[in-house]
């Protein structure tokens, strides 16, 4: 971020320490002994925890931003280091993205489910504690200890690593999903201010050349040569034309907004201008190849293909269960002399076989399958529907760029070249170019319906379309 041509870092804890502040303020009230600690210190405390949390997560984020990168989410050379990317007066499309993935506060809150996940990991591979029991002498009760330790670890701990490494891979690939996901949205909201801001140039020119026909009618009138009639219709399409500008203005600010809100950028300095991306480039391939790309590079899909094999090593894990197993050590006192022996202890499964375990296991099983089917059909249906959605776009632009655009760049020619000679009024110049400026506006429209279908069909491969349409599907084939 930039202020007044000096860099000022981007710092992702301004919101979290201004909102400590006020918190341990009221933490004071009806509490004398809080009162006495400095908040100065209470303040940089909590902030501390805070910044330590907050480089735990960062470093535990890395395999999503990984995936990301690999897929062609996110290019390297918009990855910001420190300070992040430079907004001195306008955004580009490339920082927005980078901006969203950093700080989207939906986005940051999936991103703890990776916490979540390696606790389960890390608390999967512990090791139960022994048991210790002692009977303490009591009248002619004597002394008793015994010290169990369970064995059942040694084949139920395997497995329930095993499913919990599963289930951090699988949450892995559920975040990428959703971080491709904020990438298509803000392309989307992206593509909506870029088109809100040319639209307002082009409407802005098309006003100034009715104001001028407005005046000459006007002129005209007042000579004699026309009616009132044909005035008052100028006089209507000048007002139309202030009234969609005016609209255009606020939809321009909606966008915006929209566009800040999914960068996380509410309450820091936000750039008036945008960078126009360069013209989609999207390679020409069938509806089936698509699909075949996206069923195998979806992270989704992947998550999908992961719960069914946590699902089966469930089924395993609830047979499992039905056995448990103890050894240990007993040791009494026998004419005060301790004397100690081997204890082994298990559970005799005559009425309880876990049966309730065993068939949720099955039909948690038998529901990731059945999921899974669902949504490769879902990937297909989405992916066939983009590749249409662009392929109409793609050649209402070609319409517009070689068929109506071309002619009335050459009438508006024809007609400066006509009135340079004489031939005809200045006030049929400006209509040919009135008419040049709305169809311009319509191209500029196709041009972004373009852009949004290509990032959809991008979200929909789980892919950044490239015009060789090969890097990126190699690289995310290699990741899986």
């Amino acid at each position: 971020m930039r202020s007044g041509g000096k860099a000022i870092p981007i710092d992702p804890m301004a919101k979290l320490s201004s909102a400590i502040q006020p918190s341990l303020f009221g933490l004071s009230q009806g509490r004398p002994w809080l009162k006495a600690v400095p908040h100065r210190g209470l303040l940089l405390l909590g902030t501390l925890f805070a910044l330590t949390g907050c480089i735990v997560t960062d470093g535990r984020r890395r395999p999503v931003d990984d995936a990301l990168k690999l897929r062609g989410a996110v290019s390297p050379a918009t990855r910001p280091a420190e300070r992040g990317p430079s907004l001195e007066d306008r955004i580009s499309e490339e920082e927005a993205v980078t901006l969203a993935l950093q700080n989207n506060a939906a986005f940051q809150a999936l991103l703890a489910d990776l916490g979540l996940g390696w606790s389960d990991r890390v608390q999967a591979g512990m090791l139960p504690n022994p048991n210790l029991s002692m009977l303490l002498p009591t009248g002619p009760k004597a002394l008793e200890l015994t010290a169990r330790l369970p064995l059942e670890f040694l084949w139920l701990r395997p497995k329930r690593v095993a499913m919990t490494e599963l289930e951090y891979d699988r949450t892995v690939q559920r975040l990428t999903q959703s971080g491709l996901d904020l990438v298509r949205d803000v392309r989307l909201a992206f593509a909506d201010l870029v088109l809100a801001d040319r639209r307002i140039r082009l409407t802005g020119e098309s006003l100034r050349l009715q104001e001028a026909i407005a005046n000459i009618a006007g002129a005209r009138l007042r000579a004699g040569d026309i009616g009132e009639l044909e005035v008052a219709a100028a006089k209507v399409d000048v007002l139309r034309t202030q009234e969609l500008l005016a609209r255009l203005g606020i939809e321009k600010q909606v966008a915006s907004e929209r566009l800040r809100n999914l960068a996380g950028m509410f309450g820091r300095n936000w750039p008036e201008r945008v960078v126009a991306p360069p013209p989609a480039t999207v390679p020409l391939r069938s509806a089936n190849e698509w699909v075949e790309d996206a069923l195998n590079a979806r992270p989704d899909l992947r998550a999908a293909e992961l719960a069914i094999t946590i699902a089966a090593k469930g089924v395993g894990l609830a047979r499992a269960e039905v056995f448990t197993l103890g050894a240990g050590v007993n040791a009494k006192d026998v004419d005060r002399v301790f004397r100690a022996g081997p204890a082994v202890d298990f559970n005799l499964p005559l009425f309880n076989w876990n049966e309730g375990g065993k068939e949720m296991a099955k039909a948690r099983l038998e529901k990731a399958v059945r999921n899974t089917a669902a949504l490769r059909d879902r990937i297909t249906l989405e992916v066939r529907e983009a590749h249409l959605r662009l392929a109409q776009a793609r050649g209402s632009a070609a319409q517009w760029t070689e068929r109506i655009l071309p002619p009335l760049e050459v009438a508006v020619r024809q007609a400066e070249q006509a009135f340079s000679a004489g031939d005809i009024s200045y006030l049929q110049v400006l209509e040919h170019t009135r008419r040049l400026f709305e169809a311009q506006i319509q191209g500029a429209m196709v041009e972004a319906d373009v852009h949004r279908a290509a990032a959809e069909l991008e979200r929909c491969v789980a892919l950044r379309l490239e015009p060789s349409g090969t890097l990126s599907q190699k690289n995310a084939r290699e990741k899986n």
